[in-house]
């Protein structure tokens, strides 16, 4: 299953480049690491794929103060974690990011 994900700064309306983000699931008590990258130039990830019979739930990442603080801004959130039962195929996952909130939306393809 391809996973479409592709990140924006709405500070300067610009993709995020190198935003390390991982994507996790719940095993027993705790959430675990199942794949990990950076975004690219446009954003994107690279296209992380899981096996098709991987249910959900699922959990993104977003390693967001190293990026804010590189930018020279301080962020209220240290990480980004956004949290969903399902991931659809056909769905992309933009998310745009600011140093003191951020807005996450699913659209179908």
């Amino acid at each position: 299953m391809k996973l479409g994900v592709s990140v924006s700064d709405g500070t300067n309306g610009r993709p995020v480049d190198g935003l390390m983000i991982r994507i996790e699931r719940p095993r027993l008590d705790e959430w675990q690491t199942v794949w990990h990258g950076l975004t690219g130039r446009d954003g994107r990830l690279d296209r992380p794929s899981l096996p098709e019979d991987t249910p959900g739930p699922f959990r993104l990442v977003l390693e967001t103060d190293r990026y804010f603080t590189t930018l020279g801004m301080r962020p209220f959130y240290s990480h980004i974690a956004v949290a969903f039962a399902e991931w659809e195929a056909d769905q992309e996952i933009p998310i745009v990011i600011a140093p003191h909130g951020y807005a996450v939306c699913a659209v179908g393809r």
